[in-house]
């Protein structure tokens, strides 16, 4: 029978350090461990300024295994996992960092799931034991307040790295969201998932991309694109704020408006979460509008072995 292919999704920006290192890892488990599967690895590149392009362009002609897209820009980490899922052509994908934070070796628990439980997307849930307090905190935070403003459950502690299945990759293939939650769609789109925990490296070399910032917008981003938080919490604060403005009216009648000072501040107060809460709905609008309009746009500067 034909030996199924596992795609290695890989999305990087500026890893020059740990590209041959974590192609090196991911072939040896293949010609050792899981020799019994092909594989196929997708480097999706968001526009490096260092020497990863011609590093994967050197590991393409060596090996056509190997595949490279680059994008015309930085699309981000989420959109370049979704376009590295869309372009596998393997019965199973696996996303996994360059910089090996999470274990290659994980791949056969994962697999094994995958072949011999049926599940259609496995994912590693980090040991929070592991990692920092604050890192698990806020973690755990994220996930608390995604699950109680949304229909899917997410696991807490759970990451990108993950097996998808085929059937779950079809169903992405489609979508042209242009800011993805990509861990958010593959569990929204899986009917077995299973989580399998591990312990989570520190990074060897090279800097992580994930600041604060880009972390804290990736957080805001998961919440616009998958709950109604913002327009939850915009609910409740203008029931709060018409409430207390009823109690301030009738006071501010009783003492014959000697509070109208006080007022004007109140007036200021409310003026500012009503341009905070337009800017929230405004976001909202732009995205509606971006994934009505759907122009076709050309996101990618080259690719490699496809």
């Amino acid at each position: 029978s034909k030996m199924k292919t596992i795609s290695i999704c890989i999305p990087v920006f500026n890893e020059e350090d740990n590209i041959e290192n974590t192609y090196e890892k991911i072939t040896n488990l293949f010609q050792n461990k899981l020799s019994k599967y092909d594989y196929e690895i997708i480097f999706t590149d968001n526009h490096s300024s260092d020497k990863t392009e011609e590093i994967i362009a050197n590991l393409c002609k060596k090996n056509n295994k190997v595949k490279y897209i680059r994008f015309r820009t930085n699309l981000e980490y989420d959109k370049s996992i979704l376009e590295g899922y869309k372009n596998s052509s393997g019965d199973a994908a696996i996303v996994i960092d360059c910089d090996l934070q999470d274990p290659p070796e994980m791949f056969e628990k994962f697999i094994y799931q995958w072949e011999n439980h049926g599940k259609d997307v496995v994912f590693g849930v980090v040991n929070s034991r592991k990692e920092n307090f604050l890192e698990n905190f806020f973690r755990k935070l994220f996930y608390y307040v995604m699950n109680y403003n949304t229909e899917s459950k997410y696991p807490l502690n759970a990451h990108d790295f993950r097996l998808v299945d085929r059937k779950v990759l079809n169903n992405l293939k489609d979508t042209n969201n242009l800011f993805p939650f990509v861990r958010g769609l593959t569990f929204s789109l899986s009917e077995s998932p299973y989580g399998i925990e591990y312990d989570r490296s520190k990074r060897n070399k090279g800097k992580s991309k994930l600041g604060f910032y880009k972390t804290f917008t990736y957080a805001i981003n998961a919440f616009l694109e998958e709950t109604f938080l913002f327009s939850k919490i915009f609910r409740r604060l203008t029931l709060i704020l018409l409430f207390g403005f009823i109690i301030f009216t009738i006071i501010n009648l009783l003492k014959s408006f000697l509070l109208l000072s006080f007022f004007n501040n109140v007036v200021l107060g409310m003026i500012m979460l009503i341009c905070m809460f337009l800017t929230i709905i405004c976001e909202y609008c732009t995205r509606i509008y971006f994934q009505l309009k759907k122009t076709p746009r050309v996101i990618y500067e080259k690719k490699i072995n496809f």
